[in-house]
């Protein structure tokens, strides 16, 4: 009985508040933020309970892994939460929670919260005018 070789995983590379770091495919985002020192904001740990760690996809959505039920739970209670002024700034838009997206390919992300995500969100601006 030959069993079938997977193929090995792959290095990929991201870019979280303009700090490149390249991963092994299924690496959790919020990982790869803490390795990197992408200095993502995480009051809860990674649980996906304060969605502190959320993230807009500039490119490379398709290549995170769907939203879990804790993620789509999380998100959709997050109006109650002392943070929900500022989510209405980023209605309509594909926030994702980074303690709960694994890297399945290429991604480039930018956190709601903290200095360095309004300084990569300011650079991710002015490169598109």
């Amino acid at each position: 009985m030959a069993s079938e070789r997977k193929p090995a995983p792959q290095r990929i590379r991201c870019v979280i508040n303009g700090e490149e770091i390249d991963v092994w495919e299924g690496y959790r985002l919020w990982d790869a933020a803490l390795d990197a020192d992408a200095k993502l904001w995480h009051v809860c740990g990674g649980l996906g309970h304060c969605t502190t760690c959320a993230v807009i996809p500039i490119s490379g959505a398709e290549n995170l892994t769907p939203p879990t039920k804790l993620e789509r739970f999380s998100m959709a209670i997050w109006r109650l939460k002392p943070l929900a002024l500022v989510r209405r700034r980023w209605k309509g838009k594909p926030v994702r929670l980074a303690c709960q997206s694994y890297v399945r390919g290429p991604v480039e992300v930018i956190g709601l919260f903290g200095r360095k995500a309004k300084e990569a969100m300011q650079r991710a601006k002015g490169g598109r005018s």
